[in-house]
Formats: C-alpha cells, sequence, structure tokens
C-alpha cells in the first residue's frame, strides 16, 4: 500500500471514489435482471427491502463512524506525542545550560545532532513504516554524558537531577513517539469494512426502480460518499503516511528557535 500514501491526494481520491462508484453501478446494472424476476409483490418487497437495509445501515454507519472516530484519535495522539517530545528536547536544552559547560555544551550538540536525525531520517523512515534507530546514538551519547556527571555541591546536585528529569521525560516522549509507527486498524477491521460495502451496494441494486438511470444515480450518490469515508480512513490509518499525516514540523520549529535556520 505505500504507492496509496505517496501519490498525491487528487490522484488517489479521484480513482478511488471513482472506482468506487463505477463498481456499485456495475452491481446496480447486473443485478437489474434479476431483481424484475424477483419481484412479484412490489409492496411487501420494498416493505422487507426497507427493513434489511435499514438494519443494515444502522450497523454499518455505526462500524463506520466508529472506525475513523478511531483512525482520527490515533492521528491526534500521535500528533500530541511528536509536540511533546519536541517539547521535551527543548526542556533539556534549557536544563544544560545551568550544567558546568563542558558537560552542558556536549549535551546540546547531541541534541542539535538529534533534531537533524529525526527531522532528515526517523521521520523518513517512519513513513515507510519502519521503526527508526538512527537516532539512538544520539541519546545513548547523552545519557551516557549525564551518567559521567559528579555532582558535589547541593546547587549542582539539585541541577543535575532537573536535567536528569528533563532526560527521563524525553526518552519517554521518544518511545511513544516511535511506538506510534505501528498503529494501524487490524486487517480484519478492513475485510468487515469492505464486506460491508459490498454487501450495501447489492441491497441497493435489489431496490426495485423503474428507471435504470434513477437507480444508477441514487447508487452513485451513496457510493460517492461512503467511498469518501473509506478513502478518508484509509488515508490517516498510518499516522506517519499519507496526505493526512504527522510531519516533523514541531522539531522544524524547536531547530529554528534554539540553534537557529538549518544549513
Amino acid at each position: 500500500m505505500s504507492w496509496f500514501y505517496d501519490t498525491p491526494v487528487w490522484i488517489t481520491m479521484p480513482l478511488f471514489v471513482g472506482g468506487f462508484v463505477v463498481a456499485s453501478c456495475l452491481v446496480v446494472w447486473a443485478m437489474k435482471p434479476v431483481v424484475r424476476r424477483l419481484v412479484r409483490d412490489r409492496d411487501e418487497w420494498d416493505r422487507t427491502l426497507a427493513h434489511v437495509i435499514g438494519t443494515f445501515g444502522l450497523f454499518f454507519g455505526i462500524l463506520l463512524a466508529l472506525v475513523t472516530v478511531s483512525v482520527y484519535e490515533n492521528y491526534a495522539a500521535t500528533r500530541a506525542v511528536t509536540v511533546t517530545e519536541a517539547g521535551e528536547v527543548g526542556a533539556l536544552v534549557r536544563a544544560s545550560t545551568a550544567l558546568p559547560d563542558e558537560i552542558g555544551s556536549p549535551i546540546r550538540d547531541e541534541l542539535q545532532a538529534y533534531l537533524i536525525t529525526v527531522i532528515e531520517g526517523d521521520f523518513v523512515e517512519q513513513r515507510e513504516g519502519v521503526l527508526p534507530d538512527g537516532s539512538r546514538a544520539q541519546v545513548d551519547a547523552i545519557e551516557e554524558i549525564l551518567h559521567g556527571v559528579e555532582a558535589v555541591t547541593g546547587s549542582e546536585q539539585a541541577e543535575y537531577k532537573q536535567a536528569l528529569e528533563a532526560f527521563e521525560a524525553f526518552f519517554d516522549a521518544r518511545r511513544d513517539r516511535i511506538d506510534a509507527t505501528a498503529l494501524a486498524l487490524p486487517s480484519l477491521i478492513w475485510v468487515v469494512i469492505w464486506v460491508g460495502a459490498a454487501v450495501n451496494a447489492i441491497l441497493i441494486a435489489f431496490i426495485s426502480v423503474r428507471s435504470l438511470r434513477l437507480h444508477l444515480l441514487l447508487a452513485g450518490l451513496l457510493a460517492v460518499f461512503i467511498g469518501l469515508v473509506i478513502f478518508t480512513t484509509a488515508d490517516m490509518d498510518r499516522p506517519y503516511a499519507g496526505n493526512v499525516s504527522v510531519n516533523a514540523g514541531a522539531y522544524e520549529r524547536l531547530y529554528e528557535q534554539v540553534f537557529g535556520p538549518r544549513g
């Protein structure tokens, strides 16, 4: 599915929704002769079909709504995690300024390299669904520097404790950001969605409409909406990929604020 997330939305959306509409209209066209042979009592047919479509539409609509909300919540949570990590990096930069220069300066150098690695490496890998590992070197280097600190006076111990707490918060936020790479709907959910869409198209085709053009119009309009909902859900299913995705904007802004424009 990498092609789906790498292709611009102005190409994927018309293709996806258009294909959905065409498939629904083909089902209506193919089922038209069958429906004509089956319908004997139009009133009974319409009454029974209305009950079935109403019941199915209720459950299918609830399913789509829950899935869409779940996907959006994953996206929002992932975006919040990246903003939190960027904030924790900034807090660690500030905490390092209170340490002696021979300790704080190397930490800031590693954080500068970390931000560049995250922007240019981690997010590229996460977009491909790969758990990033490139920025671990800077994290290990910062941890090694902090563990080598020997605080003597009370003020030094307080500043060292603050730096350690900032590092731990940064480390946890980084782990949450990386863990979000694997967020996606289970395959079984997608199977249920596609089966539901197929059943919906068949039930619409069962409606006894004398005019084929009117029937195709009704089926096409409904297919447009359902197709858009499924397309949006699929596009946001992977938080770091797709046209609606979490990017490295928070890290880029932090880098410019702390270290200046990137060369």
